[in-house]
């Protein structure tokens, strides 16, 4: 089916989608590999939190007790990749989806409040100023989580959801180029656009390389 040939398409873009180290959902192998779904969970989490609940207030990173606090979570998947990259241990997908989940959860904290336009400024508060702004996206991630651990969800529901936090992702890095832009729609309209087309040059050139 076309949607499934898209879902696949944008998929290879950013993993391998080796098909014993990804999730299934009613039968079908979803579109990136638990590692990589686990990572996107944790940023849809962090990212929907901050946007429903941070997005009117002046923000800005994390400060420093609380960075390093939050990189200890991304330590999981490094030690689980970098072992299993070299064969010191044989990593399993339920550990790639929580050390992915773990690591997809801290970067939205990084990147989000720089959205805020008094981000650099000296009134803006830290944006995680309590534990609820860690529990809470944290709660979320688990959820999703098993949901896509178990993948009783129609398969498309799931591989969509991912697919559209990718592109969401990207889309969010994209809106950064076009500073000089005050239109907020146009910024986005423009940012989804070449995250398209970056996400799709990705894919075309892993394909090519797959194949010679």
């Amino acid at each position: 089916m076309l949607i499934h040939d898209v879902l696949l398409f944008l998929g290879r873009a950013i993993c391998h989608q080796l098909e014993d180290r990804s999730l299934q959902a009613a039968g079908e192998t979803l579109s990136v590999c638990a590692r990589d779904t686990g990572i996107y969970l944790g940023i849809f989490s962090s990212l929907a939190y901050l946007h429903l609940f941070k997005r009117h207030q002046g923000i800005t990173i994390p400060s420093i007790k609380i960075s390093l606090f939050l990189l200890l979570f991304m330590m999981p998947m490094m030690v689980d990749g970098l072992g299993s990259y070299l064969h010191l241990f044989e990593s399993t997908n339920e550990r790639r989806l929580v050390s992915g989940t773990s690591f997809g959860f801290v970067l939205p904290y990084f990147l989000y409040p720089l959205l805020s336009a008094g981000a650099i400024e000296n009134t803006s508060e830290p944006v995680v100023r309590d534990v609820k702004d860690l529990l809470v996206p944290l709660l979320l991630s688990g959820i999703l989580g098993i949901l896509f651990y178990w993948g009783k969800l129609p398969y498309y529901v799931l591989d969509s959801f991912i697919i559209v936090t990718v592109i969401g992702w990207f889309s969010l890095f994209a809106y950064f180029l076009f500073f000089w832009i005050s239109n907020r729609a146009v910024k986005w309209t423009l940012s989804i656009f070449v995250s398209l087309a970056f996400l799709s040059l990705l894919s075309c050139l892993h394909g090519w390389l797959l194949h010679t």
